[in-house]
């Protein structure tokens, strides 16, 4: 069924009929899946919405190219969750395929390509919107279809890619990728040459869709893309980095952000007025002072604040309203050879946390939350994620892991791309070679 975001542990199922649900001889009987998005996780503004396509997809493998999508031979697996078959000291599998006949005997490990299908309804509410398909994290290079048509790529990390054209609000349709678990190289080829990208050899441990999936609703005009919250104790400073586009030239805004504390606003923070002139490299930034009364801390971690962005038109008007960002007020840096939290010192005992390297049953926010207060039970107040490389199979989403970690109260560190694993060797390499993407995208999730 649909399932809330991060809910990537073992399948789980409904056994009602009806719109929106398949059902497949495969399956446990009185099973189906659940399709209908009026039954997802759903989050919704004044301006967009998204709902969660997790849950049973048909699942194949494939050949590393793609003819055209499969009409038979579908099996089922889970989205999130990488695909079974690959087994170590460091990764397991816990989830069930359901596998064809067809394919039945086919060895999994081996398997380099598969395709996943389901079916979407897009509401009708989202007329005028831009219809996007918005997949976390993925290993690693997939190709969208819609009711058979090419829609377009998704590369790693992560990505998102506009389906207007081919949905209609209101319309049933048919959600298709072609999963291929390439390697960094030839994920970095793949923007040049997608055909030899996939004749390049390498091993991609987990493979697949391993993070949330979404479908969204988003304004057709003027949109945030992205919010970046920083605060600062040393200098009672919060400081918003939106990403904004398509902004309209010659119109001036303004963006507004309204702080919570569970339904309680707390503070209201409102930018200068801008255009899209002003923008650096597609973000506005804006800082105030605030000096709250809560601080999240590894002793006070229920000390979440709820931010609210909002894109305003010259004459105060609602542009555009972004999901909520959950932030905790802190701050830690080095002093020397001393750690510091909010301006106390902190002795930090250390172990690596495996939980998105093990599989996607410990990549849950339930699994990582029993983790992390084991590990404070003993002592353990910083933990670092246990993959020492940022390439496609390295790791599953780290989502669930984090917010585990907020409502607990445990310091995370997570690795960074390597250098030595990207090409230098170009001219401009600095800007084309994939590392800054990359390395954006970690600071990001963190």
């Amino acid at each position: 069924m649909l399932v809330a975001p991060g809910g990537v542990a073992g399948c789980e199922f409904v056994t009602a009929s009806g719109a929106g649900k398949a059902a497949g001889s495969l399956l446990p009987r009185g099973v189906e899946a659940e399709w209908d998005l009026s039954a997802a996780y759903r989050e919704a503004t004044g301006t967009r919405e998204r709902g969660c396509i997790n849950g049973l997809w048909q699942w194949q493998p494939a050949q590393m190219t793609a003819a055209g999508v499969p009409s038979g031979q579908w099996g089922y697996f889970k989205v999130p969750g990488c695909w079974p078959g690959i087994t170590s000291y460091m990764q397991k599998d816990c989830q069930r395929l359901f596998a064809h006949p067809g394919w039945r005997d086919v060895s999994l490990g081996s398997v380099k390509a598969a395709w996943y299908q389901r079916r979407i309804t897009v509401p009708d509410g989202w007329r005028g919107r831009r219809i996007v398909l918005a997949v976390e994290y993925l290993n690693s290079f997939a190709t969208v279809y819609v009711d058979g048509r090419r829609a377009g790529e998704l590369r790693f990390p992560a990505g998102e890619l506009d389906l207007t054209e081919l949905c209609q609000p209101g319309g049933t349709h048919t959600l298709s990728l072609h999963v291929v678990a390439l390697p960094l190289k030839a994920i970095m080829l793949s923007y040049r040459d997608t055909a030899s990208a996939k004749k390049v050899a390498g091993r991609v441990d987990r493979r697949g869709l391993c993070g949330d999936v979404w479908l969204l609703g988003l304004p057709s005009g003027p949109c945030i893309k992205d919010v970046k919250i920083d605060t600062s104790v040393r200098q009672w400073r919060i400081r918003f980095d939106v990403a904004l586009d398509r902004l309209l030239p010659g119109r001036s805004y303004k963006l507004k952000a309204v702080v919570k504390d569970g339904g309680r606003v707390v503070r209201v923070f409102v930018s200068p007025a801008f255009d899209r002139r002003q923008l650096k490299h597609g973000r506005f930034a804006f800082a105030a002072y605030w000096h709250p009364q809560k601080l999240w801390d590894i002793h006070t971690p229920r000390n979440m604040y709820r931010a609210e962005l909002c894109l305003l038109d010259a004459d105060g008007g609602l542009v555009d309203a972004a999901f909520p960002e959950r932030f905790g007020f802190r701050e830690f840096w080095i002093d020397g050879r001393d750690f510091y939290l909010n301006g106390t010192r902190i002795f930090l005992c250390a172990v690596p946390l495996d939980n998105a390297q093990v599989g996607a049953a410990w990549a849950t926010y339930k699994a990582a939350r029993e983790s992390l207060l084991r590990l404070k039970s003993f002592g353990i107040n910083f933990v670092y994620t246990h993959n020492y490389g940022c390439q496609p199979g390295d790791h599953l989403s780290f989502k669930e892991i984090l917010d585990a970690a907020d409502e607990v109260g445990m310091l995370v560190a997570l690795s960074q791309p390597h250098f030595a694993h990207y090409d230098w060797s170009a001219a401009g390499a600095e800007r084309t070679n994939g590392y800054a993407q990359h390395a954006a995208f970690y600071v990001r999730v963190a």
